[in-house]
C-alpha cells in the first residue's frame, strides 16, 4: 500500500538533517533533548480522527481517495511486474525468452517508471497496437476479481447509499481496474454509480460518481480514446501542463471543498502534491484536514536494518560504535521518520492516521461509518 521502509538507508539520510551519527554518544547525547528539537509532531489521536472522518461523512463532505493497495487482494500486478510484462511484448523472442530477458532488463537497470512507461507507449504506437488494450491484457491476466477483501467489503458499504443519506459525497481513484465497480454490481444491491474517466460523462443526481483521474480500463468494454490512462512520462507532462483538464480539476474542487480519505496512497506522485497545494491555497481560512493512513515502521526490521548499517557504516572512530545506545537511536529514529512523514502530509492539510497493519483500515473504516469510538 503507502511505500514501506525495508531499509535504514532513509532514515540515515533523515538523521543527517539533525545529528550527524558519529556523534550519538552515550555520555554526550541527551535522547530526550534530541527529540525536544524535532519537528513538532503533527498527528491527532486515532479517536479523533474518525470523529472528524464521520462528521464527514454525515455531512456528506467525504470523498475517498483510492490508490493501488485497494486492488492489492486481488492480485494485481506491481508497478513493476506490470512494466515486466509489458515489456515482454517489445523482445520479441520466444515468450519464455522474452520473460526472462525483461526481468533481467528490470532487476539490473531498474528502469523509471515514467521514461519506462514513456518507451513502452512510444513502442506500441510506432507497432499501430492499442496501448491501452495491451494494459488491459496485462492487467487482467492475474486478477481474481471474485476474491474477498475487508477493506473492498467496508468501501462497498459506505457506497450503498447513493439517493440516501448520509453518503459518500464521491470517490477519486488512481486504479486503471474496475474491481470496485464489479464489487458494487456482485452486491445485488441497487446501487447507482457513474464511472467517470472524461470530459462529456454526466452524473445524475443519485448517482456516485467513481472518478478514474488516472484512466479506466474496464476489463470487458470497448475501449475508446477516452479511456486514455496516465502511464508514463508523456501523459505526466501533459497533466501538468494543462492544470485545467477535467481530471485535474475534479482533484482540486475536491481537494479544496471536501475531507478526503487517502487508502492504499501515498503522497509521492509530484501531480497530486501540486494538486493538493493548489487547493490548500484556495481553502483560505477553511481548514478542513484530510487524512491518510501510513503504517509504522516494524521495531524488529528496523532493529535488523540498523545493525547490519552499524556494522557496514564507515565510523572512523570505533569507540563512538561501542558507545552507540542502540535502543534509544532505534526510539530517535522511529520519532524522527514519524515526524518527517506527519510534517510532510501535513504541509499539504493531510492528517496521518497511524496503524500497525493494514489490516486495521476495515475496523476504522467501520467505526467511522457506524460513529463507534
Amino acid at each position: 500500500m503507502d511505500r514501506e521502509v525495508s531499509s535504514i538507508s532513509t532514515l540515515l539520510k533523515i538523521i543527517e538533517n539533525y545529528s550527524k551519527l558519529n556523534q550519538l554518544k552515550l555520555d554526550e547525547t541527551n535522547y530526550k533533548d534530541l527529540i525536544e528539537k524535532l519537528p513538532e509532531s503533527k498527528s491527532i489521536s486515532k479517536k479523533q480522527s474518525i470523529l472528524n472522518l464521520n462528521k464527514a461523512y454525515q455531512s456528506e463532505t467525504l470523498v475517498l481517495v483510492l490508490g493501488a493497495g485497494i486492488s492489492i487482494d486481488f492480485g494485481t500486478l506491481s508497478w513493476t511486474d506490470l512494466l515486466q510484462n509489458l515489456m515482454v511484448h517489445t523482445i520479441e523472442k520466444e515468450k519464455t525468452i522474452s520473460n526472462i530477458l525483461s526481468k533481467l532488463f528490470n532487476d539490473i537497470f531498474s528502469p523509471n517508471p515514467l521514461i519506462a512507461g514513456r518507451y513502452l507507449q512510444n513502442y506500441f504506437d510506432e507497432k499501430n497496437k492499442s496501448f491501452e488494450s495491451m494494459v488491459r491484457n496485462v492487467l487482467y491476466s492475474t486478477v481474481d476479481k471474485d476474491k474477498s477483501s475487508n477493506l473492498l467489503n467496508e468501501i462497498v458499504k459506505l457506497c450503498a447509499a447513493p439517493g440516501r443519506s448520509p453518503n459518500l459525497n464521491s470517490i477519486i481513484t488512481y486504479n486503471f481496474d474496475d474491481i470496485l465497480e464489479y464489487k458494487l454490481d456482485k452486491t445485488g444491491m441497487d446501487i447507482p454509480f457513474k464511472s467517470v474517466f472524461g470530459v462529456g460523462i454526466d452524473i445524475k443526481n443519485n448517482e456516485l460518481p467513481i472518478y478514474h483521474v488516472h484512466g479506466f480500463l474496464p476489463e470487458h468494454k470497448k475501449l475508446s480514446k477516452s479511456n486514455q490512462i496516465t502511464f508514463g512520462e508523456n501523459n505526466y507532462h501533459q497533466q501538468y501542463t494543462e492544470i485545467y483538464s477535467w481530471n485535474n480539476i475534479v482533484q482540486i474542487n475536491k481537494f479544496r471543498d471536501n475531507t478526503c480519505l487517502f487508502i492504499g496512497s501515498s503522497l509521492c506522485d509530484p501531480n497530486i502534491r501540486a494538486l493538493l497545494d493548489i487547493a490548500l491555497k484556495q481553502k483560505g481560512n477553511k481548514r478542513k484536514h484530510h487524512y491518510i493512513f501510513k503504517k509504522r515502521i516494524n521495531i524488529d526490521s528496523l532493529k535488523n536494518d540498523l545493525q547490519k548499517a552499524l556494522d557496514s557504516h564507515d565510523i572512523k572512530d570505533e569507540k563512538v560504535k561501542a558507545d552507540l545506545n542502540f535502543n534509544e537511536t532505534i526510539t530517535f529514529l522511529n520519532e524522527i521518520y514519524e515526524r518527517f512523514e506527519e510534517n510532510d502530509s501535513a504541509s499539504f492539510g493531510v492528517q496521518t492516521i497511524w496503524i500497525t497493519n493494514w489490516d486495521e483500515i476495515p475496523e476504522i473504516l467501520k467505526k467511522m461509518r457506524e460513529s463507534i469510538t
